[in-house]
C-alpha cells in the first residue's frame, strides 16, 4: 500500500499533541547508522529559542536511547522520524536544530514536520499473535529481591518493546533509586488474560505534563523480551 501524504497543518499539529499527551514512542533514524533510537517528544516550542534558529514552531525531544545517539544527532542536519497514530504507521523527515537548555525542556530541537507521511498497516504485516493489554506491572526492588520493596504501578502506554509505567507520588522514592540505563530484572507484566516476566533496561524517566496524571512520571522499560513473551510458540 502506498504512503499518503497529509499536509494539512491543523491535522499535523493534532496528531503532535496526541504523541506529545500520551507519552508514545518515536524512532529515530540517523543517516549512515543502523541503529534505530528512541525518544519521545517533550513540547512545541512556539517562540525563537536562539536569533541563530529560523522562526516558526519547533518540537523537543528527550535525548535519545541508546546513549550513542546523542552524539551522532549534533552531526547530522536530517532526522528520519517514525511513530504510530492508532493503526497507521506514519514518517517524517526533520532537521535538527540544537540543543534546549530552556528548563524543564532539556533535550534536542528539531523541526516541526511541514507534512507527514501515513502508511496504514496491512493485515499480513501485523503480528500472528495478539499482543496483550497490560494493565499493571510488579518489579521488587533491594539488594535481596525476594525480601526486596514491591512496587505496583499501572501501565500507561506500551510499544512492541516496552511499556510506559505510572509513578504517582506514592512511589516517587523509586525516583531516586532508578536511572536511565538501569538493569531490572524480573518484572512481571499483567494482561486480563496474560502474565509474563521479563528482564528490562529503564529507557527514559519523564515527568507528565499533561491530562489527569499531571505532576506524575512515566516509567520507560524498553524489553525485547515483552513481544516474545506474548508468542504462544514460545511459551
Amino acid at each position: 500500500m502506498a504512503w499518503l501524504t497529509l499536509d494539512n497543518n491543523r491535522k499535523i499539529k493534532q496528531v503532535i499533541n496526541h504523541l506529545i499527551s500520551k507519552g508514545i514512542e518515536i524512532k529515530i533514524g540517523l543517516k549512515g547508522e543502523k541503529t534505530i533510537f528512541t525518544s519521545r517528544l517533550m513540547t512545541v516550542y512556539h517562540e525563537n529559542i536562539s536569533s541563530e534558529i529560523e522562526r516558526g514552531p519547533k518540537l523537543i525531544i528527550e535525548k535519545l536511547f541508546p546513549d550513542k545517539g546523542n552524539s551522532l544527532i549534533q552531526l547530522l542536519h536530517e532526522v528520519a522520524v517514525e511513530f504510530p497514530v492508532n493503526q497507521d504507521l506514519c514518517r517524517c523527515t526533520l532537521k535538527y536544530m540544537g540543543i534546549s537548555s530552556t528548563p524543564p525542556h532539556f533535550g534536542f530541537i528539531i523541526s516541526f514536520p511541514e507534512s507527514l507521511e501515513i502508511k496504514e498497516r496491512r493485515r499480513e504485516e501485523r503480528f500472528t499473535y495478539e499482543t496483550p493489554e497490560f494493565i499493571r506491572a510488579e518489579l521488587r526492588l533491594g539488594k535481596e529481591p525476594s525480601k526486596g520493596k514491591l512496587y505496583e504501578l499501572n501501565v500507561l502506554n506500551y510499544s512492541n518493546h516496552g511499556l510506559g509505567l505510572i509513578v504517582t507520588q506514592k512511589d516517587f522514592d523509586l525516583l531516586r533509586i532508578l536511572r536511565k540505563g538501569d538493569r531490572l530484572e524480573d518484572v512481571t507484566f499483567f494482561a486480563s488474560w496474560a502474565m509474563i516476566t521479563v528482564n528490562g533496561t529503564i529507557s527514559h524517566i519523564t515527568k507528565i505534563e499533561h491530562e489527569k496524571y499531571k505532576g506524575c512520571y512515566i516509567l520507560g522499560i524498553h524489553s525485547p523480551d515483552i513481544i516474545r513473551g506474548c508468542n504462544p510458540n514460545n511459551q
